[in-house]
């Protein structure tokens, strides 16, 4: 890819749903918007009121099952107000899938809110590392140069050439939230049936069920290698409280991708929600040249 000339200063936002990492939110002076996560009457804002460890304390003693909800648009509306403040002239916006979420609505209508700014809205059509892998490499070529428009051009390309899959440790919290019924849970944890799901066209979809947690980081693995061959990756492995298995996976894919790049990032709070504790995951795409 051929780089523009950069002559403005752009200013990244994206959400905390989107798992960028902490290292590179600072390292690319990328705003982040908060989720807000509820158990009972008690609200707290993802990273400002509540971190991802006090979250998980939490989900384990607090009686209520968690529920989440995208940010306010007020608060993206901050968010450009505080780039522009800080001096830049052009936002780049990042947010997870609008088929999931009402994030990607709430930064659309912030942006009415702040009409001097100049913004442009990226629908990521994933979910946590899968939009935060997006928005890294957009920040990447951001850092070496490129314009705005370079940035949303790699994000297309990223976006196009992307693969996730992920698999829960048992059905109960997807029982929880609707996504399966309680005859299909029972059955399910009986027989010990791990559902592999994918992000697909904005949605995240069951692909596959394998006989065990084995089996089923086995599937993983075997369909995350053919679809991304022997070509130079970046991968993300993605997880709720199980930080061993996590670890053990992004060693498997090392053996068996041309892996340039790994990221291992805990789970948003959307995500473990609904899927629960012990879910585990992994996305990856080509790495693309940045000048």
């Amino acid at each position: 890819m051929n780089l523009q000339t950069s002559d403005t200063r752009v200013r990244m936002v994206v959400d905390t749903s989107s798992s960028m990492p902490p290292d590179l939110l600072a390292q690319f002076n990328i705003l982040e918007v908060p989720t807000t996560v509820h158990f009972g009457s008690d609200a707290y804002q993802l990273n400002r009121d509540i971190d991802l460890p006090r979250f998980f304390e939490l989900l384990q003693t607090r009686p209520e099952h968690p529920t989440t909800s995208q940010p306010a648009p007020t608060l993206f509306a901050d968010a450009y107000r505080q780039a522009l403040d800080e001096g830049a002239e052009k936002i780049l916006v990042v947010v997870v899938s609008a088929e999931l979420s009402g994030t990607w609505n709430s930064a659309r209508l912030a942006i009415d809110e702040v009409p001097e700014a100049d913004i442009e809205l990226w629908d990521s059509r994933a979910v946590s590392i899968s939009s935060g892998l997006q928005a890294i490499a957009a920040a990447q070529l951001l850092a070496a140069g490129g314009a705005r428009q370079d940035a949303i051009t790699r994000m297309a390309e990223v976006r196009s050439r992307l693969r996730s899959y992920l698999t829960v440790d048992n059905l109960d919290a997807l029982a929880r939230s609707g996504r399966v019924g309680g005859l299909q849970k029972n059955m399910g944890n009986m027989l010990n049936l791990k559902p592999i799901l994918a992000g697909a066209d904005g949605k995240v979809i069951p692909v596959a069920k394998a006989r065990g947690r084995r089996k089923a980081v086995s599937e993983l693995l075997q369909r995350i290698a053919a679809d991304m061959g022997d070509q130079p990756v970046a991968v993300a492995v993605s997880h709720a409280m199980v930080p061993d298995e996590a670890s053990e996976l992004l060693e498997r894919a090392r053996s068996l991708l041309n892996v340039e790049t790994t990221y291992i990032v805990e789970l948003d709070p959307a995500i473990v929600a609904l899927a629960g504790i012990g879910t585990l995951g992994i996305a990856a795409h080509p790495v693309g040249e940045v000048a």
